[in-house]
């Protein structure tokens, strides 16, 4: 697989009025391109759990998470296989799973805190429904669980070589290729995904899918977004109050360096959860125009 090339910029004000005010893109100020050592890291994760994920039984283990979700086989088996190479990379760090909550891996002072879900969209995967990946995020050991603070972040899916990698300040990838949004500003214009899991239209969710040029529901939320940063679709809505860090904060991290917006369902910065068990809604879009329309959308329906 072809190694992806970083190619670092002057770090942006990420999430920051002055910097999405602009509306800009991931371009400005290239410097030399540079490698990070958590690019090496990340593939190596995504390559093992891939593995281990084709090898296992899609069947449940007859238990529940922390979040009360089913368990299943192919679950546990990512989990072991991330936890195993994270070991061998001999790297102090801080690890909470999904899968197994909480654990320090490596001798030492631990600098960096990985917020991992070895299978998003589990489910899907259950079925054999294409949508599912690893989702792993890489923060400083006491930062906010926030994709202001993500140094790192991957988007692996399972059925796929390559996947997406972001480096703060440097841009998203997928192999050699930057990531972009659509940068698309109208929502009569735009595709849209809005997770509906588990939850009952309200009225204004409704008004913004009949105003939507198109609608999709994925039931893998990292992967929802990831197609935003990919300027696939345009925007992704979930409102259900239902989401937990491990599943978007690494794809968040991917819509901003690829020049997106994300915020909350109401326009303003996203909730920081206090655990993995804690839950938000959120808005990611391709443009802060496009994100404040579908906020609009949603409050004039509220009222």
């Amino acid at each position: 697989m072809e190694q992806p090339v970083w190619e670092a910029r002057k770090p942006s004000l990420v999430n920051s009025a002055d910097a999405q005010d602009a509306d800009t893109g991931p371009g400005g100020g290239n410097t030399a391109r540079t490698v990070s050592p958590w690019t090496v890291r990340l593939l190596m994760l995504h390559r093992q759990v891939r593995s281990a994920v084709a090898k296992a039984d899609r069947a449940g283990t007859g238990s529940e998470n922390a979040k009360g979700d089913d368990v299943k086989c192919f679950d546990l088996a990512a989990n072991d296989a991330a936890l195993a190479v994270l070991r061998d990379l001999r790297l102090p760090v801080v690890v909470d799973s999904e899968e197994s909550g909480r654990q320090e891996i490596g001798s030492g002072t631990p600098r960096y805190r990985l917020i991992l879900d070895p299978v998003d969209g589990s489910d899907n995967w259950a079925r054999g429904l294409p949508l599912s990946a690893l989702s792993c995020a890489v923060l400083p050991v006491d930062a906010p669980l926030h994709p202001d603070w993500v140094e790192a972040a991957l988007v692996g899916p399972l059925e796929q070589d390559t996947p997406l990698i972001a480096l703060k300040g440097s841009g998203a990838w997928r192999g050699n290729d930057r990531l972009e949004t659509s940068k698309l500003h109208n929502i009569t214009e735009a595709m849209i995904s809005v997770e509906l899991n588990h939850h009952s239209p309200a009225p204004g969710l409704a008004r913004l899918m009949a105003a939507a040029r198109g609608v999709r529901c994925y039931g893998c939320a990292s992967r929802a977004l990831a197609l935003v940063a990919a300027g696939a679709t345009d925007a992704h809505v979930d409102m259900r109050g239902r989401l937990t860090a491990e599943s978007y904060l690494a794809a968040a991290r991917l819509v901003i360096e690829a020049g997106g917006w994300v915020a909350g369902i109401d326009g303003a910065t996203l909730t920081t959860p206090e655990s993995l068990t804690d839950r938000v809604s959120l808005v990611a879009a391709s443009s802060r125009k496009l994100c404040d329309q579908i906020v609009d959308l949603l409050s004039h329906g509220r009222h």
